[in-house]
């Protein structure tokens, strides 16, 4: 074994967290898994569309740059200048790759069972040198504009911007990821040069490997490919911080767009720094825990709504974190829209979860997390935000899970201001709805 190559027990199950951290700074965490066919690589940058101020490398005055940047620099980092591009490249193994930009990060990925130095060592060349020209820079802004309006089409993703933006005030949580067509048209070759030397140094990235492969040899990789490369020596990078109100922008806002059935998403603004726990993870946990519990697909509340017929759909359950402020989203589709606000309103002003409830659900998060490491696409999903949010990979989850206890949900619950909402409605046109 690598003396320096950490081999960490993940509590409550068999597989192991392989860790390090490169030369470089770059940090390495692999879960294997021989019982597994595939490999399923991710890379990550730090760097999302939050991300709107910053001190760029080199300089001293903090600088803005226009919305949806992050989006348009995973767009160009995709193409190369003396090599196959990166979809060619990976379908003559028989391998996927995509790249998706969040609010928080942007990642490269990989899945397939073949080739694995090969496509691992493309992965780390590709993302670590991109081609930018005015030329290519100019030609992308219609593609992009492209893929804005087909959002704008989207009536999930409609909700998932307009709540949002009807819900934070000064964080950049509120824009949408991929910018507007106006502010894509404001991007150039040099600001784009300025984010990725910034952000894209491998002291701000991690790679992230679960499957079936080898980790020693994993590890070998990557530190032999990154020994041929030199990087600037990097500070601390310098991001603007918002101070974000409590209060929400909009309590209620209707649009219409051409579907059939509306769709709704409650938004429930949460100052996280006014609740007092001894760990963000923890809390983070009995938030998802209380709102599955009262709104999940077995409880009260969908089984009162679905007979009622209030619902098409279960509800789904969103967390997006905005520095101080957690936003919970509840995902409707329904007929009658202003009738489950309100029976949604009645839950939260009296919630009451019993300790049968809070042990059954600490049983099924349990064995979900259990279930987890047999599939390597959420485990690395799992990995990655937790590397994202709590700058590590937490391998005592299922303690904390069994240490949770009905005082302490109850002291959570009590702390909770639930009074900040929004709700974002999309109708088909000309929508009434039955009494």
């Amino acid at each position: 074994m690598n003396n320096n190559l950490r081999q960490i027990s993940i509590n409550g199950v068999d597989d192991k967290l392989y860790y390090k951290k490169i030369d470089n700074g770059m940090e390495v965490f692999m879960i294997p898994n021989k019982n597994i066919l595939n490999i399923y690589a991710t890379f990550t940058t730090k760097y999302g569309s939050v991300v709107d101020e910053f001190v760029p490398i080199k300089e001293s005055k903090m600088i803005k740059v226009p919305k949806g940047i992050a989006h348009f620099l995973e767009h160009k980092v995709f193409e190369q200048e003396n090599r196959q591009q990166p979809f060619e490249f990976y379908s003559k193994s028989g391998t996927d790759c995509n790249a998706h930009t969040s609010l928080t990060n942007t990642t490269y990925e990989f899945f397939g069972p073949n080739n694995f130095q090969e496509n691992l060592e493309y992965l780390l060349d590709f993302v670590q040198n991109p081609y930018l020209t005015e030329k290519n820079v100019e030609k992308e802004k219609g593609i992009i504009e492209q893929e804005i309006k087909m959002y704008l089409d989207d009536p999930f993703w409609t909700m998932y911007d307009g709540i949002r933006n009807n819900t934070f005030i000064n964080n950049p949580t509120k824009y949408p990821i991929g910018g507007t067509v106006e502010s894509i048209y404001k991007i150039n070759k040099n600001i784009l040069d300025k984010c990725y030397k910034t952000f894209y140094h491998p002291s701000n990235m991690f790679v992230v490997l679960t499957g079936n492969f080898d980790p020693e040899e994993a590890i070998t990789i990557i530190e032999v490919n990154q020994s041929k490369k030199n990087f600037n020596k990097m500070r601390d990078i310098r991001i603007k911080e918002y101070k974000e109100p409590d209060e929400v922008v909009k309590k209620e806002e209707v649009v219409t767009r051409n579907i059939d059935m509306p769709k709704l998403s409650f938004g429930i603004k949460i100052n996280t720094k006014k609740i007092n726990i001894d760990s963000e993870y923890k809390l983070n946990i009995y938030i998802s825990l209380i709102f599955n519990i009262l709104f999940g697909v077995s409880s009260v509340f969908f089984e009162k709504m679905n007979n009622r017929k209030y619902l098409s759909m279960p509800v789904g359950i969103d967390k997006i974190r905005g520095g101080s402020h957690l936003l919970i989203t509840l995902i409707c589709e329904t007929n009658y829209p202003s009738k489950l606000v309100n029976e949604i309103r009645k839950v939260i002003e009296n919630i009451s979860i019993s300790s049968e409830d809070l042990e059954i659900y600490k049983r099924s998060l349990i064995s979900g997390y259990i279930r987890s490491f047999d599939d390597i696409t959420s485990l690395n999903d799992a990995i990655v935000d937790n590397v994202i949010n709590y700058n590590k990979y937490n391998t005592n989850t299922i303690d904390i899970i069994r240490n949770l206890n009905i005082n302490e949900l109850n002291n959570v619950i009590s702390s909770l201001d639930l009074s900040n909402t929004s709700v974002y409605t999309v109708v088909p046109p000309n929508f009434k709805e039955h009494a």
